[in-house]
């Protein structure tokens, strides 16, 4: 398999993982059709428009870290639930380590994506939570399920949408829980 630098093809990066001393290099790499999938994604942004990529392909020992970081936040944040369930959790928003991952739509082979959408100015869009943000907030059609939304969340709802709008239109497919990850199969 091939892999590309996105920064070579104009997007914006902030290798996240790379700053908290779980990935070797602050170059964000994705498998080829991956990243042109990317640039075919763009051209659906409203002009000026970009993504930030936070992370795509990810070693097994990366992996490995976010399942420790996570697990961490989750007795933290549930200190009352037993290591099955908080097992449950950590593994709706992380992959399990598998030494070999066989499918083309995965962070271990180049092709999912971690990223959000920036503006002319290069400022984030707001999507009403941070990136692995472990909540139910994160969910990509969270705000779908309310009617009388406040001002921040009508525009976390609109810009997720044009996210979802944009990916969905270039061949990438949802994962539910987390509006920031995308995977392309092909």
């Amino acid at each position: 398999m091939k892999f590309l630098d996105v920064k070579k093809y104009g997007f914006a990066t902030e290798p996240r993982y790379y700053f908290f001393g779980w990935h070797h290099s602050p170059v964000i790499c994705g498998r080829e059709s991956a990243v042109k999938a990317l640039v075919a994604a763009r051209k659906f942004l409203p002009k000026g428009y970009n993504f930030k990529i936070w992370d795509m392909k990810r070693s097994r020992k990366t992996q490995l870290e976010i399942i420790s970081s996570f697990r961490k936040r989750f007795q933290l944040m549930y200190p009352r639930l037993s290591a099955k369930r908080i097992d449950s959790l950590v593994y709706t928003y992380a992959a399990k380590p598998y030494k070999k991952v066989q499918r083309l739509d995965t962070h271990r082979n180049g092709g999912a994506v971690d990223l959000t959408i920036v503006d002319g100015k290069g400022r984030e869009l707001y999507m009403g939570t941070d990136h692995d943000n472990l909540t139910v907030e994160s969910a990509l059609d969270y705000y779908e399920e309310f009617i009388n939304l406040n001002q921040w969340q009508k525009q976390a709802w609109a810009n997720r949408r044009l996210l979802k709008k944009v990916m969905l239109s270039a061949g990438w497919h949802a994962y539910p829980p987390e509006w920031w990850h995308w995977e392309f199969s092909s």
